[in-house]
């Protein structure tokens, strides 16, 4: 089963209660699945966490939905074509509905009522999409640091150092990490000139190397440290 397949299975259960049709359904299920950067390697609880995140603001804006289709159409009830020619006058009773403006046809209320429909659906859209951006800009925050980390030019940096440097979007990643390590690198060769470090060798663990960069920098901090 397909990462759409499982989604739709569950937003068809989760989502039956709001009545929508299946090319509405189908279309939740491909921003669910964008916006969460779902696979068909996600677990079944990741699939669980991404509908509840999003079903108060499926509610919300099926509610304004209902609510502006029925106004809509309670607009134009009671409303009759003046040039149906099956039309047969027959005598007002009171109250008397509102009537639309001289010269609207059938087909302009029909389509009057369709724009509304329309623009709701899009409105359910985008609050879905705003509502499941944080999540996605916080997965695409861990998804980068950890390309970062794992890049083979930084494999003698610490990670403390290389804790300074964010990437921004995946194609600077070669870019940044020469940048740290040749910024690595020329403080590395400062400290050594000045005395304040000596390299060490190179089998260490990544505690090791974390204590000796903060060794390294409160020895250069002290040596620099202005005389009294």
């Amino acid at each position: 089963m397909t990462i759409k397949e499982k989604v739709l299975s569950s937003v068809k259960t989760s989502f039956a209660k709001y009545g929508l049709k299946k090319d509405e359904l189908s279309k939740l299920v491909d921003l669910i699945v964008a916006s969460r950067g779902l696979t068909d390697e996600s677990k079944d609880e990741d699939v669980t966490s991404a509908i509840t995140a999003v079903e108060p603001y499926v509610g919300m804006m099926q509610s304004s939905f209902n609510r502006a289709v029925s106004e809509t159409t309670k607009k134009f009830d009671g409303w009759i074509d003046p040039n149906d020619p099956n039309h047969k006058p027959t005598p007002p009773v009171p109250p008397t509905p509102p009537v639309p403006p001289t010269g609207l046809t059938q087909e302009q209320v029909q389509q009057m009522i369709a724009e509304a429909t329309k623009s709701t659906q899009k409105a359910v859209s985008e609050a879905v999409a705003a509502a499941i951006a944080p999540y996605k800009e916080k997965e695409e925050r861990a998804r980068l640091d950890d390309l970062f980390g794992k890049s083979e030019k930084l494999k003698d940096v610490p990670q403390q150092f290389r804790s300074r440097y964010q990437l921004d979007k995946e194609e600077n990643l070669e870019t940044l990490a020469q940048q740290c390590a040749d910024d690595w690198t020329a403080l590395k060769q400062s400290l050594v000139a000045n005395g304040s470090f000596v390299e060490a060798p190179k089998a260490t663990s990544p505690e090791d190397e974390q204590n000796d960069f903060i060794k390294m920098m409160q020895g250069f901090s002290e040596r620099n440290a202005p005389k009294e």
